[in-house]
């Protein structure tokens, strides 16, 4: 049995069994969360292209033309957290998990990764994921290893490690 036509100030249109209402609802609401889970890049090669689009040309010729620490600590509080709120703590990218497994420790530690290897990538250098990955599980062994000697020697602050990563 077909529903019944109503005519509206936009025009003819069917009429839809309540259910079906909430069901169209339903989906307008999670259209937009569905398309930007799809976006959310997987491999480091989609992320180099969502940020290519979410920098423009101008932004991208600014972060490619500065030293590489100075433009991965600039983006840091900009890209960085959106890449840390969007595509990792959504759960919706495996990029996190799979630099995770190489070393990264936190989703500081990936973002980090990401924005090193992206001005690599536009200068035309080596990546070396493993081995920006590597300095960063490096870095939170020394860490717990300092907070370990502190809290042996009674002491509630300790230093942090000695260097940085990329």
């Amino acid at each position: 049995m077909f529903a019944a036509q109503q005519t509206t100030k936009f025009g003819r249109c069917s009429m839809m069994p309540r259910h079906s209402k909430l069901i169209a609802l339903f989906l307008c609401i999670l259209a937009p969360i569905i398309a930007s889970a799809s976006e959310v890049p997987n491999t480091m090669l989609q992320a180099f292209s969502a940020l290519d689009k979410q920098l423009g040309p101008q932004k991208r010729e600014a972060f490619k033309n500065t030293p590489e620490a100075e433009a991965v600590a600039n983006a840091d509080m900009s890209l960085g957290i959106y890449m840390r709120n969007v595509w990792f703590r959504s759960g919706h990218s495996r990029l996190a998990d799979k630099l995770h497994a190489l070393g990264a420790q936190s989703f500081d530690d990936a973002s980090a990764v990401v924005l090193a290897s992206y001005w690599r990538h536009l200068n035309g250098r080596p990546l070396e994921i493993e081995k920006q990955c590597a300095c960063y599980a490096k870095w939170w062994q020394e860490q717990d290893q300092l907070i370990a000697a502190a809290k042996a020697k009674g002491k509630d602050s300790y230093p942090i490690p000695s260097f940085s990563c990329p």
